[in-house]
Parts: structure tokens; C-alpha cells; sequence
């Protein structure tokens, strides 16, 4: 093959590789990825949130209250949830995070969440804010006001 004919095809695979979707929870660039809710950049990644519908795009949210309204209203599924940690260590998979909720907690918009990896650290925010520790998306949805 050709060295122009070779840098075409190599154009065109990295192309199309750019764009498929990976699974997983998106790129979050601090005051650059803004929320699927409200539109703010999320400038504060410990309250930050996502989810992903099937392989769809993820849906990148300023607090974990605007994901859980976003989640309410979602018919498709499978959906698939990720929280920040507020010990910084990243994205968590929902099912594996502890979720600490007070109304003492200020976040962006109001929804009063923090995520932990670790239950002595959720443990220790619940006492100081005066909050509840949950692993349950059940209960997350109803202390948000959710129905479901």
C-alpha cells in the first residue's frame, strides 16, 4: 500500500474511533463540562453527578438533586449512575457509593447530597452536617422529593 493511500486509511479508522462512544462515566473538565440540567459549568466536581441511558451520550449534572429530577423523568433504560466522590477520588458507580443527604449541605443547586466511596467518611459528613447515609437510589429519589 502506498505511504498517501496508507494515511488515508489510518485517517479514516481514527476517525470513526473518535467517534463511537465508550461506556462509562464521561470527562468531567472543571468549568468546561457543563450541566444537562441547568446549563452552569460544573465548577464544584464533589456534588457532581451522571448518567447514561443504554449507549447513549452520559448526561453530566452540577448536583446530585438536578440528576435525580433528571432520572425521574427517564423512560428509557438500562440507566446507568455515577457520583463524585467528595474525598475527590473521582467518579463512583452509584451502587457502590454511600450518599450522605442534609439540608446543612450547600450545593450548587440546593439539593443537599455528598457521595463517599467509604462509609466511615460518609459516616463522619452525616454526623457533621447532621445528615442521613443511604445506599439506596429508592430512598434517594424520595428524600429528593422523587415518587418513584
Amino acid at each position: 500500500m502506498s505511504t498517501p493511500r496508507l494515511v488515508i486509511v489510518a485517517l479514516a479508522l481514527l476517525s470513526s474511533a473518535c467517534g463511537a462512544q465508550a461506556m462509562g462515566p464521561p470527562e468531567l473538565v472543571v468549568d468546561r463540562t457543563a450541566c444537562s440540567h441547568c446549563g452552569m459549568y460544573v465548577s464544584e466536581p464533589v456534588y457532581a453527578a451522571a448518567y447514561q441511558v443504554g449507549d447513549n451520550d452520559p448526561r453530566v449534572f452540577d448536583d446530585i438533586g438536578c440528576m435525580l429530577d433528571a432520572v425521574e423523568r427517564e423512560t428509557a433504560s438500562p440507566i446507568t449512575i455515577w457520583l463524585q466522590d467528595a474525598n475527590g477520588s473521582g467518579w463512583l458507580n452509584a451502587d457502590d457509593a454511600f450518599v450522605v443527604h442534609s439540608a446543612r449541605i450547600r450545593t450548587p443547586m440546593s439539593g443537599g447530597f455528598l457521595a463517599y466511596a467509604d462509609a466511615e467518611a460518609a459516616d463522619q459528613a452525616a454526623a457533621a452536617y447532621g445528615g442521613r447515609v443511604t445506599r439506596s437510589l429508592h430512598e434517594l429519589k424520595a428524600w429528593n422529593g422523587g415518587s418513584k
